[in-house]
């Protein structure tokens, strides 16, 4: 059977804190990760050179996610540091950025500054957590999250740089 049903009241269980609402601020932070995960997997077919790295980033958001809900995972700063890696490793061949970019160009390019933005706000509602003296949220999480929304925009200015979608300069008025 692909339901259960048990949530059909409003609440569902989550193994840090037990049975909750479904507004519940833990739920609002997994469903924000969980929306994260989705738009990563969208990138993923579209754009298959990187496919191991989204797949890859993809299995890390599944780890800070079960380690909020409960599960000791043993999410570290390792993760972090293949975070500054990439982003270096990939920004390597973009030219200096000197004005904002309006997310666009390339599909998959969009879809990885619509993947930075919902970072951005999983990274909020983590912070919420965390601010709540939620035990189960590390500082690891957080940074992973803030360092994760670098890579993505990089990722973004990398794949139009490589499908040759030049990224459009906002020239505010």
């Amino acid at each position: 059977m692909w339901y259960t049903g048990t949530g059909d009241k409003g609440k569902t269980k989550v193994p840090s804190v037990g049975e909750v609402w479904k507004n519940d601020k833990m739920v609002e932070a997994l469903g924000n990760l969980d929306e994260l995960n989705s738009i990563l997997g969208v990138v993923a077919s579209l754009y298959p050179p990187l496919y191991d790295l989204i797949t890859q980033l993809q299995s890390d958001i599944f780890s800070l996610s079960s380690e909020i809900a409960g599960f000791d995972m043993n999410f570290s700063y390792g993760k972090v540091k293949f975070l500054e890696t990439s982003i270096e490793k990939m920004s390597a061949d973009l030219p200096p950025l000197k004005n904002f970019v309006l997310p666009g160009g390339h599909e998959a390019a969009s879809f990885l500054h619509l993947a930075r933005s919902v970072c951005r706000r999983a990274e909020r509602s983590v912070v919420g957590l965390i601010r709540e003296n939620n035990q189960m949220v590390k500082e690891v999480h957080i940074v992973y999250l803030n360092r994760l929304s670098s890579l993505l925009f990089v990722l973004a200015l990398w794949i139009n740089r490589k499908t040759n979608n030049p990224d459009v300069i906002w020239k505010g008025k």
